[in-house]
C-alpha cells in the first residue's frame, strides 16, 4: 500500500466491499485512490473543507488514472453527503470530539447501510461514548502505530441498541487485547494514562471535589487492571 502510513493502512484493511467510499477530510487522497485501486469501493468521493487539500486529492487521483471513478467536494464534514450516496465513510486524523461533532450534524447518520471507519487522533473515549449514546456498536477496532504513536481504528455502524457503558467498553473498545498484535501496549498506555490522572488528583491541593474524583479515578484503575 504505497504511500499509506499505518493508520491509513489499517483503514484500507477495514473498509468493506463497497459502492462508493466517502474520506471526510481527505488530505492528500493516497486512501481514497488506494480503496479504489484495490476494488474496495467502484467509486469514490473525497471531501475537505479546505481547497488545498481538495486541491492535492484531486491531483492525487487524476495521476492515478481514478478521476472518472471519483468526484472531488467542498464541504464541511458530512454536509451535502446523500443518505444514500454512500455506503463507507471514513473520518480519519481528527480529534475524537471533532469526529463525533461531524457525526453529530449528518442528518441521516442514523442508516444501518452506511459503515464508519474512524480514526481518532486525540480523545478516543469521548467519540466512543458519542457512539454508545447514540445506538451505534461499534464491530472491530484495530491498534496501529504511526510516527511511533499508537492509535485505533474503529469500525461502526448504527444498530439502534445499546452499549453498556463499561470502563472496557469506554477506553478499551473493540480492541482484542489478547490477539491484536499492539494489544498489550495499547492496555498497558491506557492503563498508564488513567494512573498518572490518579497520581495527579492524589497530589493535588485539597478542595471539595477531591475525594470524590479520586475514588472515581480510582475505581477506573482497578477496572481497567482487571482487563486482561
Amino acid at each position: 500500500m504505497s504511500n499509506l502510513d499505518a493508520r491509513l493502512a489499517a483503514i484500507a484493511a477495514m473498509t468493506p466491499p463497497c459502492q462508493t467510499a466517502a474520506d471526510i477530510g481527505c488530505d492528500h487522497g493516497y486512501l481514497l485512490a488506494e480503496l479504489l485501486e484495490s476494488g474496495r469501493c467502484r467509486y469514490g468521493i473525497a471531501a475537505d473543507i479546505n481547497e488545498k487539500p481538495l486541491e492535492k486529492a484531486r491531483q492525487e487521483l487524476f495521476r492515478r488514472g481514478l478521476s472518472d471513478r471519483s468526484e472531488c467536494r467542498l464541504t464541511d464534514g458530512l454536509r451535502g453527503i446523500a443518505p444514500v450516496s454512500v455506503d463507507a465513510v471514513v473520518i480519519a486524523g481528527m480529534g475524537g470530539e471533532l469526529i463525533a461533532d461531524i457525526l453529530s450534524r449528518f442528518d441521516y447518520k442514523e442508516n444501518p447501510a452506511i459503515t464508519y471507519l474512524l480514526q481518532p487522533m486525540t480523545r478516543p473515549v469521548t467519540l466512543r461514548r458519542f457512539l454508545y449514546e447514540h445506538g451505534f456498536t461499534l464491530y472491530e477496532e484495530r491498534c496501529c502505530k504511526a510516527a511511533g504513536r499508537l492509535y485505533t481504528v474503529l469500525r461502526t455502524a448504527y444498530t439502534g441498541l445499546p452499549t453498556a457503558m463499561t470502563p472496557r467498553a469506554l477506553y478499551y473498545g473493540a480492541v482484542d487485547l489478547q490477539n491484536d498484535p499492539l494489544g498489550a501496549e495499547f492496555r498497558e498506555t491506557v492503563l498508564k494514562r488513567a494512573e498518572k490522572r490518579l497520581g495527579g488528583l492524589v497530589t493535588a491541593r485539597p478542595c471539595g471535589a477531591r475525594d470524590e474524583a479520586i475514588a472515581e479515578a480510582t475505581r477506573l484503575v482497578l477496572a481497567l487492571r482487571a482487563e486482561k
